[in-house]
């Protein structure tokens, strides 16, 4: 009995230090950097389309903060009309070291959770998230004007073809003091 808890106590002591050893903080740090494009809040308008093809605007604002040592970009979105909120979402954009790749998990005020893998090119960001029946995918970019435009698609063929329901266009707001 001695040798079982002095092996599981080497074994613990082993993962701990192994664990120690591996720093994966500066990686991270530099694949979030190419991220930094996004950081700041961000305000304009939102068209979501509907299935019939009416269209309706709403103001959103996007915001994302660096937190944990600039690891990882916490981030919060809403889309209103006047006092009513359309959508809203709070999530953290990351980059997992073990598996390198981006990630976001968020949650939505709809009641789900949203985990999608995230592809990060030069000033632009494309996440897909499957659905039952459908595939969506946003494409956020910076335009030459400096602002935030994302499209939103879905998919029922499996990426075959994409249909615009979501687009919007955002502009840095300036710190006020």
């Amino acid at each position: 009995m001695k040798c079982l808890y002095v092996l599981i106590i080497s074994l613990l002591v082993s993962t701990f230090t192994f664990a120690q050893s591996a720093n994966y903080l500066p990686a991270v740090q530099q694949k979030i950097q190419a991220l930094k494009w996004v950081t700041g809040k961000w305000q304009g308008t939102v068209s979501i389309m509907g299935p019939d093809g009416s269209k309706q605007e709403y103001q959103q604002t996007v915001e994302f903060r660096p937190k944990l040592k600039n690891s990882i970009l916490q981030f919060t979105e809403a889309a209103n009309r006047g006092q009513d909120t359309v959508f809203q979402n709070i999530g953290m954009l990351g980059y997992d070291a073990l598996k390198s790749k981006y990630t976001i998990q968020a949650y939505t005020n709809g009641g789900m959770q949203i985990q999608a893998d995230v592809e990060v090119q030069d000033k632009k960001m494309i996440w897909r998230l499957p659905l039952p029946n459908t595939l969506i995918r946003y494409t956020i970019t910076l335009n030459e004007k400096g602002q935030w435009h994302q499209i939103g698609e879905g998919s029922a063929d499996d990426g075959q073809t994409w249909n615009l329901f979501f687009e919007s266009k955002l502009s840095p707001v300036k710190n006020q003091k």
